[in-house]
């Protein structure tokens, strides 16, 4: 009788113990549900961005980007481009101009992580009254996967989900610009 009574006080702890050895992983899955506290994680924050002047064309270098519209040519200030360590968004002016002489330039943010981009400010130096305005509401809008900036994200400004390096970006144009010729100009 009292080893009846034993083994029914174990019969539970050996059935869970048998499920252990039927399903090892299961176990392990269920083991550290309560160790993960969702509060402990930090909040993507981003810095504060000043847009004080439009680029400079010597200090535009020319960036092999295929998917750009037929004529159409990009250049990015790399000279003051900025890759923060504190919210990781790297930001450049980037310039298209057409054979026809048009130009835009736009200083925009690229976020590897979540494929987005933001545009802070526009440049037109045609425009003599005021040729730098800033966005009033700037926000991040998700890059088109087979756009020019999918393009320019993929190739040149980041690693994946990581921004590359400041100076690893100014590099790597440079020489795949130096024998690229457009088939546009």
């Amino acid at each position: 009788m009292r080893y009846l009574a034993i083994l029914l006080l174990c019969l539970p702890v050996l059935a869970l113990a048998a499920r252990d050895v039927a399903d090892p992983i299961g176990a392990l899955e269920h083991q550290n549900d309560d160790d993960y506290n969702e509060a402990l994680e930090t909040p993507w924050v981003e810095i504060e961005t000043q847009v004080k002047e439009g680029p400079k064309d010597a200090d535009l270098t020319p960036l092999e980007i295929l998917h750009l519209p037929p004529g159409m040519r990009l250049y990015a200030d790399l000279k003051h481009l900025k890759v923060d360590k504190r919210d990781y968004v790297t930001r450049l002016w980037l310039v298209i101009r057409s054979r026809a002489g048009a130009y835009n330039a736009s200083y925009e943010g690229i976020r590897c992580a979540t494929r987005e981009y933001k545009v802070y400010a526009y440049y037109n130096p045609k425009r003599h009254r005021n040729p730098l305005r800033k966005v009033r509401l700037p926000r991040w809008r998700a890059i088109y996967k087979n756009g020019w900036r999918a393009e320019l994200a993929r190739d040149v400004l980041c690693s994946d989900t990581n921004p590359r390096d400041a100076q690893a970006i100014r590099v790597r144009p440079q020489a795949e610009a130096a024998d690229y010729r457009s088939p546009y100009e």
